[in-house]
């Protein structure tokens, strides 16, 4: 099994950030990978399921390369966009790199019926506002995001078979995953 979610050392500057903020707990569950639950949260703790995968490399899919998949239902999205393997996690650089998707892409991804989007990088929408409007737009639509995943064994791999395993019960509106690809 190869290892997709972050480990950060309890020195790390993400974690050292986290603990510093007035919310610890809160911040804690938004370093790293993670998945964000701001209306449900899913329903297991644990998934074995197949994910897709979209090379996101050079630009950010349109809604034709979404129309162009079979299927997603009950399925992830894994969309690659190499951002974590090009950029150090937590720099300035990571964050400023734009990942994310038009809303008309969002909304013919959940017609799909993906149970995740899964992401190489700090989100599919802006920091703020937008973010947190995109995650609650796929919460609605059973579906959730994890970010900050490490897709560098991946390769050129078009579906692969993923263990998901969700701290459903931390206290913040981030929870902490991991990720393997059996």
């Amino acid at each position: 099994m190869n290892q997709l979610h972050i480990t950060l050392e309890e020195n790390s500057p993400a974690i050292k950030w986290a603990n510093t903020q007035a919310d610890r707990i809160g911040a804690r569950g938004h370093v790293g990978t993670h998945l964000d639950c701001y209306t449900t949260v899913p329903e297991k703790p644990e998934y074995n399921i197949t994910a897709m995968v979209l090379d996101c490399q050079n630009e950010m899919p349109k809604e034709e390369d979404i129309k162009s998949l079979t299927t997603l239902e009950n399925m992830a999205l894994l969309l690659h966009t190499a951002n974590l393997e090009r950029n150090e996690y937590g720099t300035d650089m990571y964050f400023s790199t734009e990942t994310f998707l038009s809303e008309e892409v969002l909304h013919t991804i959940l017609e799909k019926k993906p149970l995740f989007i899964i992401i190489d990088s700090h989100g599919i929408a802006e920091k703020g506002k937008r973010h947190i409007e995109f995650d609650k737009i796929c919460e609605a639509n059973g579906c959730h995001v994890i970010e900050n995943v490490d897709l560098s064994c991946i390769g050129n791999q078009k579906e692969v078979q993923l263990k998901i395993l969700i701290n459903i019960n931390h206290q913040s509106t981030g929870k902490p995953c991991e990720l393997y690809c059996v």
